[in-house]
């Protein structure tokens, strides 16, 4: 996926929708629509559906908004220190250019 494209799809087998509204994200880089994201991640333990890897962790399932407000972005990264935010950026251009 390229950088200009701003469209993420369910990594769901068989799935592959565009994703909006919310979405569920995973440690292992996948992102899922909120219907099979919602399936999948109520189970214990959870489990990837697109790599099998175990997802055990707190923070290993996050479900998001695509579409965030312009309050919850002026305020998500306030206070923290410029390398932190480098780096959580990053880590983000990392999963679009993965996905």
């Amino acid at each position: 996926m390229s950088f200009c494209d701003d469209t993420l799809l369910c990594n769901f087998p068989k799935c592959r929708t565009k994703l909006s509204g919310f979405a569920w994200v995973t440690a292992c880089s996948h992102v899922f629509c909120d219907q099979h994201g919602s399936g999948e991640f109520s189970r214990s333990p959870a489990i990837c559906p697109a790599c099998s890897s175990a997802l055990s962790g707190k923070l290993d399932i996050v479900r998001t908004e695509l579409s965030p407000s312009e309050e919850y972005k002026a305020m998500i990264l306030a206070g923290l220190r410029p390398d932190v935010v480098l780096d959580i950026s990053a880590r983000a251009l990392a999963f679009w250019s993965y996905q």
